[in-house]
């Protein structure tokens, strides 16, 4: 662990950034007027890790005018679609690489969101593919670059979880679930930014600076898997590996417009990352994708589960993935509709969100829509709040500790009022924890029809709001609720804030502080211009193939928002 000044520290990790953006502005072989555009582009990075520079106001709008169309034609195609390509051996490997690189790299300028370029390794990786392609070409993700998170190990590369200390953990592995990847064809080609403490649904640390939001700067990008939304958002990566203990994969996805799977604990490997709290095994996190494209979620699901992870990391379920038979007769579904949980009510353009989704399914013959009421959603924050930081945050803060690296407000709100606790109260709150559980899935399951038809799934918020204004991310009782159940999540795009549809509430009474602090953000549609309204898709505990099979529905239903848009 380091002792230097957080200031020296925060310089030497941006040294390491610069060295890897340098390899990588090689690697993708910038001409002189790209190179003169790039430059000239506003940036999301200052000139120190607590500046947080000048981003444009939509660095989407930005992104697709400076990217050259001969790299957009790879990276805006499905990565479905450009699987096929690559398979049939109508573009190389080596080809996808710069171009996807060409794209991460612009992207990063304009949102701050990758922690380091992986060049090298990637290179010879597409490199091999390319020339064992008879060998490998049949491998599910033949010639797939991803993105992973920052706190994901990689060989050779310390791993911070955004504390500044760390900066000599340099591990000696891939993650499991990166070694899974790279053996079904896929390999990392940048290492994307996480925030301090990693317990934020914000992306801002003193190791990057902050991540802004794909559509809007003024916005958040989310956390902690912010860099994963942001850089999916924009189309600059196929697919990313993000990790979810409150929130972490739902917000980035649904602040920046794709989709996220927040898996059931026991299905993907997580055991070997690093993190706040490491050892405590009262809330697990998970890893799960996230991605523009609902297909490619799903493959690379069915490619890590394919793989037996089981026999890897023995804290993992055998469960085969369950796939669902397109010829037959379409599976009928009933799904549930959350609209509140009764502590904080969402923003119009989250309850419009709602209306459309339920609109759209009523007309199916397949799906029966059922009214959803919350159960006891507070009890949530009281029985967390004691378990996301049973030691009181004594091993976070001593990351802090001889470093001087200033608690940024998001971290502190996150561990405000944290009680170091002695063992029975471990034991009662982790008792409180099971109690909650049982209660919930009866509570689930007295929505079962006379036919025995048990709820498939809940459609529900996953933030009060669109994406939020910096340093307002403070409620994550929409998605935290379902880490504690340990239900899978799976987050959708639905529409984009409508000025005109979308006006506040008028005369609102709040139901309380949290109520009322979310009422008064959501000032006007203007503040939101251009923010994607996501949704969740809840199920219970392992059904996270059925998320996806109604996620195609919702897909075909709602279509592309962004359609026109771009």
């Amino acid at each position: 662990m380091r002792t230097e000044d957080w200031k020296i520290l925060a310089a030497e990790a941006q040294e390491t950034f610069n060295d890897s953006l340098t390899k990588a502005i090689k690697l993708a072989e910038f001409d002189d007027s790209l190179k003169s555009k790039y430059d000239a582009l506003p940036s999301a990075k200052g000139e120190t890790t607590d500046d947080y520079g000048s981003p444009t106001k939509h660095p989407v709008d930005v992104y697709l005018k400076t990217v050259p169309q001969l790299v957009l034609d790879i990276t805006e195609k499905d990565p479905i679609d450009l699987l096929k390509d690559l398979k049939d051996k109508k573009i190389t490997c080596v080809d996808v690489l710069k171009a996807y690189t060409t794209a991460a790299i612009i992207a990063n300028k304009l949102t701050n969101c990758v922690q380091e370029f992986l060049p090298i390794e990637a290179l010879k990786f597409a490199q091999e593919l390319d020339e064992k392609y008879e060998e490998k070409k049949n491998l599910p993700l033949y010639g797939l670059p991803f993105s992973i998170k920052e706190m994901i190990p990689f060989v050779g590369r310390s791993v911070t979880h955004g504390s500044l200390c760390y900066l000599d953990r340099v591990v000696d592995y891939n993650a499991d679930i990166v070694n899974i990847l790279m053996d079904n064809g896929a390999y990392p080609f940048v290492r994307t930014t996480n925030p301090q403490s990693l317990m934020m649904l914000e992306c801002v640390s003193y190791m990057h600076g902050r991540t802004v939001n794909t559509f809007n700067s003024d916005l958040t990008s989310g956390g902690s898997s912010g860099g994963e939304g942001v850089l999916n958002g924009l189309y600059a990566s196929p697919f990313g590996l993000g990790s979810d203990i409150g929130g972490s994969i739902r917000s980035p996805a649904a602040f920046n417009g794709i989709y996220g799977l927040r898996t059931t604990l026991g299905r993907i490997p997580t055991a070997d990352y690093f993190s706040c709290n490491i050892g405590s095994e009262s809330i697990l996190s998970v890893t799960g994708p996230l991605s523009r494209s609902l297909g490619t979620v799903e493959l690379v699901m069915k490619s890590i589960i394919d793989s037996k992870p089981w026999l890897v990391d023995p804290t993992l379920a055998a469960i085969e993935w369950k796939t669902f038979d397109s010829q037959q007769e379409k599976p009928k579904f009933r799904i549930g509709v959350l609209m509140s949980d009764g502590i904080v009510t969402p923003s119009p353009p989250i309850l419009r969100a709602l209306n459309i989704v339920k609109e759209k399914l009523a007309s199916l013959g397949n799906i029966e829509l059922v009214p959803f009421e919350p159960f006891e959603h507070e009890r949530t924050a009281e029985i967390l709040g004691k378990l996301y930081f049973e030691d009181g945050a004594r091993d976070f803060k001593a990351t802090v500790a001889d470093t001087k690296e200033p608690i940024l407000e998001q971290t502190t709100w996150a561990i405000d009022g944290a009680k170091d606790l002695e063992m029975h109260d471990q034991w009662f709150w982790n008792l409180e924890k099971q109690k909650y559980r049982k209660q919930y899935l009866k509570h689930w399951m007295s929505y079962t029809d006379k036919q025995g038809h048990v709820l498939d799934a809940v459609i529900a918020p996953v933030f009060p709001n669109v994406a939020p204004k910096h340093n307002t991310s403070k409620y994550w009782g929409y998605t935290c609720q379902w880490n504690l159940l340990d239900y899978p999540v799976l987050v959708f795009p639905v529409t984009i804030v409508d000025e005109n549809l979308d006006v506040p509430f008028k005369d609102y009474k709040p139901k309380n502080e949290s109520d009322e602090f979310f009422y008064k953000q959501y000032d006007s549609p203007k503040s939101f211009a251009k923010a994607p309204v996501n949704l969740g898709l809840v199920g219970l505990r392992n059904t996270d193939e059925k998320l996806i099979e109604i996620a195609k529905i919702l897909r075909q239903e709602i279509g592309d928002i962004f359609a026109g848009q771009q």
